[in-house]
C-alpha cells in the first residue's frame, strides 16, 4: 500500500507543471492558507470566543435558527440549514480554544460526521428545523416553518472547504481519508451549482482533499473548475447574474419565493446585495484583492452606504430580508461585509474590534462567530502563506501579557450632535482629535444627505431643512474610508 501512495505522489509531481500550465489562476490561489505566527491584543476576544463555543459544546447538535423580523407568521428565514455548517466555525475557533474545549469539539464532529442528516454530505439539502437544539436566545413556542423550502437551493459546497479548514487547522487530516469517498460523492452532485465566491472554496477544498488522498483525476478536475469559476469571477456581476437566476431560473439561489427574493426591485437601495460574498475563505478573497479590488471596492462602499451600521445586530434598518415589510439586519450581514473588510480591504484590526461591540442572534451564530476570529487574527505580529500540500498548520502564539486597553492606537474620536433631536439645524462637534477626517450623514435607505471633510478639532454646522422626519446615521471616517465613530440623529 505504501508503495502505491508513493507512485501516485510520484505522478502527481511528475504532472504539476503541466496542470499548472492548464490551470495558471487556480494554480495561485489553491494550494496556500494563510496562517499567524503570535496573536497580541486580542485576550478579551480570544475570551469571547472560548465562551461562546462553551454554549455550542453544551447544546449539543443545533437546528437552523429562524430569524423573524417581520409581522407575518409565514414569512421564514433561516440561517445555518446546511448540513456541517458548523465545522467551518468550529475550525475557525480552533486554536483559540482550551484544550478541554479542543477535545470536547473533537466529539462533537465526531458526532455531526456520524449522525445521518448531519454530515457535510448529507442527502438531506437542509438540516430538520425542528431537530437539536434551539440557536434562539429566545425560543417560539410554536416552530413555524418547518416545512418551507426556504433556502433549498442556496450554496452549499462551502460546507466542503468547512470540512477540509477542520481537518487543516485541527491536524485531524485521517478525516479526510476516512470520508473520502462520502466527500467526493458530495463534490461530484454540487459542483455544477458551485459559482459564487463563497461555494468556490469548495473546488479548492476537493482539490487540496483529493491531493491528500492520492486522486490524482480529481484534483486535476477540482482544479479545472476552479479555473472556471475563478475565469468567470473576473466580473462580479457575473456572479450576481447567478445569484438572481441561478442555472435555470427556478433554481436561483437568492431570488425565489416565498422569502428569498432578495433580487426584487422593492428592494432595490434597501438591501445589500452581498450574499455573493456569504461563506468566502481567505484563498478566494486574495483573488478578488489581486483581480477585482476596484469592482469589489465599488460594491462594498455602496453596501456600507445603505447599511452603515451593518455590524449592529438586529438595527432597525427597512431592508425587507427576512420578509416584505420586515425590519432588522440578521448576521448575513457579517458574513458579508466582514471577509471583504478584512481580507481584501485589509482593515486595521482595531477597526474590526469595533465592529465586535454586537453580539450574535443566538447559540453558534456561525457568521459572527467567524468574523470574531477573523478579528483575533487580524492582531497576528505576522501572517504567512503557507502551502497546504507540505505544511502543517502552526501552533499559534498567545501573548498574554499585552493587553488591547494598553494600547495608544485604540483612542478614536468622540463626537457631539447638538441638538439631538434637531430641527432645522444641528451642530457636529469633534473636540478632541487632530487630523482630517471625513463626515458624512445618510438616511435609513443609505442615500446621502450631506458630506465633508474637515480638519478636527471642528465644529461643523448642517442645516436640516426639508430633511424628512426620521433617523440617520451621521459617521465619522479616516480619508482610507475606514469607520471611526458613529452616532443616530434623530428629526421629530
Amino acid at each position: 500500500m505504501r508503495n502505491i501512495r508513493l507512485s501516485i505522489l510520484l505522478c502527481l509531481s511528475l504532472s504539476g507543471p503541466l496542470l499548472h500550465a492548464q490551470t495558471p489562476l487556480a494554480d495561485e490561489y489553491a494550494w496556500y492558507f494563510p496562517a499567524p505566527d503570535t496573536i497580541r491584543m486580542a485576550g478579551d476576544l480570544i475570551t469571547t470566543l472560548q465562551e461562546e463555543v462553551d454554549k455550542i459544546l453544551q447544546a449539543g447538535p443545533l437546528a437552523p435558527i429562524r430569524l423573524a423580523f417581520g409581522d407575518l407568521y409565514w414569512e421564514n428565514y433561516f440561517q445555518y440549514q446546511e448540513p456541517g455548517r458548523i465545522l467551518t466555525t468550529l475550525a475557525w475557533a480552533w486554536p483559540y480554544l482550551t484544550a478541554d474545549q479542543q477535545a470536547s469539539t473533537l466529539d462533537y464532529v465526531a458526532n455531526e460526521l456520524s449522525t445521518p442528516g448531519r454530515a457535510t454530505w448529507a442527502t438531506n439539502y437542509t438540516l430538520p428545523r425542528d431537530q437539536g437544539a434551539r440557536r434562539e436566545l429566545y425560543p417560539s413556542t410554536h416552530l413555524y416553518g418547518i416545512e418551507s423550502n426556504f433556502g433549498d437551493y442556496r450554496p452549499r459546497l462551502h460546507t466542503l472547504y468547512g470540512f477540509w479548514l477542520f481537518c487543516y487547522r485541527s491536524g485531524q487530516m485521517s478525516l479526510m481519508d476516512t470520508y473520502y469517498e462520502e466527500l467526493k460523492a458530495f463534490y461530484q452532485s454540487q459542483h455544477n451549482s458551485a459559482k459564487l465566491y463563497g461555494d468556490m472554496n469548495g473546488h479548492l477544498a476537493m482539490a487540496r482533499i483529493a491531493y491528500h488522498h492520492g486522486d490524482l483525476q480529481m484534483v486535476s478536475f477540482a482544479m479545472q473548475r476552479l479555473q472556471e469559476e475563478l475565469n468567470d469571477g473576473l466580473q462580479v456581476e457575473n456572479k450576481h447574474a447567478f445569484a438572481r437566476t441561478g442555472l435555470s431560473g427556478w433554481d436561483a439561489p437568492y431570488n425565489r419565493l416565498p422569502g428569498s427574493d432578495m433580487y426584487d426591485p422593492r428592494k432595490d437601495g434597501l438591501l445589500y446585495r452581498g450574499f455573493i460574498f456569504l461563506n468566502m475563505g481567505p484563498e478566494v478573497a486574495r483573488f478578488l484583492k489581486d483581480s477585482c479590488y476596484a469592482q469589489v471596492d465599488s460594491m462594498h462602499q455602496a453596501g456600507k452606504r445603505i447599511l452603515p451600521m451593518w455590524w449592529l445586530m438586529q438595527a432597525p434598518y427597512f431592508p425587507r430580508w427576512t420578509g416584505d415589510e420586515s425590519i432588522g439586519v440578521p448576521t448575513e450581514a457579517f458574513g458579508m461585509y466582514h471577509p471583504v473588510e478584512t481580507w481584501i480591504m485589509e482593515t486595521p484590526a482595531n477597526t474590526l474590534r469595533r465592529y465586535m461591540r454586537s453580539s450574535p442572534t443566538g447559540i453558534g451564530d456561525c457568521y459572527w462567530l467567524e468574523a470574531l476570529v477573523q478579528t483575533i487574527e487580524a492582531y497576528a505580529v505576522n501572517t504567512t502563506w503557507m502551502d497546504v500540500r507540505d505544511t502543517d498548520f502552526p501552533q499559534v502564539v498567545i501573548d498574554e501579557d499585552i493587553t488591547s486597553v494598553e494600547q495608544p492606537d485604540m483612542v478614536l474620536p468622540t463626537f457631539t450632535l447638538t441638538p439631538n433631536p434637531a430641527k432645522e439645524n444641528v451642530a457636529l462637534h469633534l473636540p478632541d482629535w487632530r487630523g482630517t477626517v471625513h463626515w458624512s450623514v445618510h438616511n435609513m435607505k443609505g442615500e446621502l444627505m450631506a458630506h465633508g471633510t474637515a480638519e478636527a478639532p471642528t465644529q461643523i454646522s448642517i442645516s436640516l431643512r426639508r430633511w424628512a422626519s426620521g433617523s440617520y446615521v451621521c459617521m465619522i471616517e479616516s480619508l482610507e474610508g475606514n469607520l471611526m465613530a458613529s452616532k443616530i440623529l434623530l428629526i421629530p
